[in-house]
């Protein structure tokens, strides 16, 4: 890395249900330096974007993990990039490993449960059912359970009320000690986990009763779609027309962010809908394309 050349950096890791993880690293650099050198954190990485203060594309090459981006005439550098490198999984556990220098924002996927930390967090924040923690420069460990967004079970919409009386967001759940790589240091941390809210959540909406969708009407009219394009469509099928796009994610097993554009482009060919449900996005095919 270019040291002189680079002047602030800030990092933010988004970790995905599938285990793919955006990874977007902003940089105030020295405008009048030709070059900057990032390192990339993954070998392996897709939909690569560097962009300027402006969020105008830069011309940049890629060695290994050394991304040299030619920045002169600018003071923002903006790189943004897919990796799967930096998960895995046993059993129902994840696991994130990394190693940066910088302070690093890792988001966690909604309603993850952190069950071990290699280090205490600098800060922890909670919002929209998601956990973002602020870890120091070095190694980087957590391991965490995700429950995914399925289709979720009614509860008695009376205990909606008791939701006005919590004003804390996190239920302590325990502490776990272990050992870091350090020999003969340990150190204690705190397991958080969301305080679910009893509320009940939306279902994706269903069509009317005896409605189911028209295949035969929808292929002879949609003729030039493609693979995964039918494959959303015979999925939304086998769910009466309607799914959260959540599931959809995990059908697919494709990045959030392929999938979202394969989901627009399927919305403006005028096929389905989509609609915004509180924190969740229904995909629905359209009237049009249903029968009693």
């Amino acid at each position: 890395m270019t040291s002189n050349a680079i002047i602030t950096e800030t990092l933010k890791l988004t970790v995905y249900f599938d285990g793919f993880v955006l990874t977007v690293h902003e940089i105030e650099v020295n405008q009048s330096y030709p070059t900057v050198n990032v390192t990339l954190l993954s070998k392996a990485y897709e939909n690569m974007l560097v962009l300027d203060g402006k969020n105008l594309p830069l011309e940049y090459v890629v060695e290994n993990r050394e991304a040299v981006i030619y920045s002169l005439g600018t003071n923002e550098v903006k790189i943004s990039y897919l990796t799967q490198e930096l998960t895995s999984k046993i059993g129902r556990y994840w696991s994130l490993k990394t190693e940066t220098t910088v302070n690093t924002a890792i988001v966690l996927p909604e309603s993850a449960t952190v069950i071990s930390l290699s280090d205490v967090p600098e800060q922890i924040d909670s919002s929209n059912e998601q956990l973002t923690l602020v870890m120091l420069p070095g190694k980087i460990e957590i391991t965490y359970a995700a429950e995914h967004n399925t289709l979720p079970e009614e509860t008695p919409a009376e205990t909606s009320e008791q939701n006005t009386d919590n004003q804390m967001p996190w239920q302590f759940i325990g502490i776990a000690a272990f050992s870091l790589s350090i020999p003969t240091c340990a150190i204690a941390i705190f397991v958080w986990r969301h305080k679910k809210t009893k509320a009940a959540k939306p279902k994706p909406e269903e069509p009317k009763e005896n409605m189911t969708v028209d295949v035969e009407k929808l292929f002879s009219r949609e003729k030039d779609l493609r693979q995964e394009e039918i494959h959303v469509i015979q999925f939304l099928v086998e769910k009466n027309g309607s799914a959260f796009e959540a599931e959809l994610y995990e059908k697919l097993q494709l990045p959030r962010t392929t999938t979202w554009r394969l989901l627009k482009r399927i919305e403006r060919m005028e096929i389905i809908d989509i609609k915004k449900s509180r924190r969740q996005n229904i995909v629905s095919i359209r009237k049009k394309y249903m029968k009693k």
